[in-house]
């Protein structure tokens, strides 16, 4: 494996430890390090994600939409399931970082929902780091958990999606455009089905076009 795929890999270890999971940050590693195809498919797509990042340079474009602008790719009523409370964002901005982010979570009787956006358009590593594992070719089963990558068939758009099994979690995490993180959890779930829907059902078309 190369030295950017490496770094590439430890970043995503690091977003999986700071999150918890620890043993899933680790089994990451072992299967992704020793992949010489992981590691070519994640410098192809860094690759790809860098000339986008030196097209939007070219015009100006290195800034993050508002939070405010982003909260309006989020959905509304998604199957029944109504929000709770106002949609939650941030913009940050600093030492020539800019990236934007926001959420909004929903309620089905007991069971919830989650969406996030996060525009990284100011912070490309920290959307290489986010969306490494997309690219890697790695999946993973066992009794407890599903791990692997998921095509929702929009150009543009890649994924991964997982499903705690005993927990009947079920998230996909998607890049858009190789500039826009889109994340989509909920519990109540034997499957993934309904979190790829949701996710299909977020004007992302839109955002791989920005």
């Amino acid at each position: 494996m190369n030295n950017f795929a490496t770094l590439l890999v430890l970043t995503e270890i690091a977003l999986l430890a700071s999150c918890g999971q620890l043993d899933e940050a680790r089994s990451t590693y072992t299967a992704v390090a020793t992949s010489a195809r992981a590691a070519k498919n994640m410098g192809a797509a860094l690759e790809a994600a860098e000339k986008k990042r030196a097209v939007r340079t070219e015009r100006g474009d290195t800034v993050s939409l508002n939070y405010k602008d982003l909260q309006r790719y989020l959905p509304g009523s998604i199957a029944g399931f109504m929000p709770v409370g106002d949609p939650k964002g941030e913009s940050v901005n600093m030492s020539g970082i800019s990236y934007s982010s926001c959420e909004q979570t929903y309620r089905k009787g007991d069971q919830h929902l989650k969406v996030q956006l996060i525009d990284y358009n100011g912070a490309n590593a920290l959307y290489a780091g986010a969306t490494a594992m997309m690219s890697a070719g790695f999946s993973q089963e066992n009794d407890e958990e599903l791990m692997r990558g998921c095509d929702l068939g929009i150009a543009n758009v890649k994924g991964w999606e997982t499903l705690q099994k005993k927990e009947h979690k079920a998230s996909v995490a998607l890049g858009v455009g190789d500039r826009f993180f889109v994340a989509v959890e909920s519990d109540g779930q034997n499957n993934t089905d309904f979190v790829k829907q949701v996710a299909r059902d977020i004007d992302l078309n839109a955002l791989a076009k920005l």
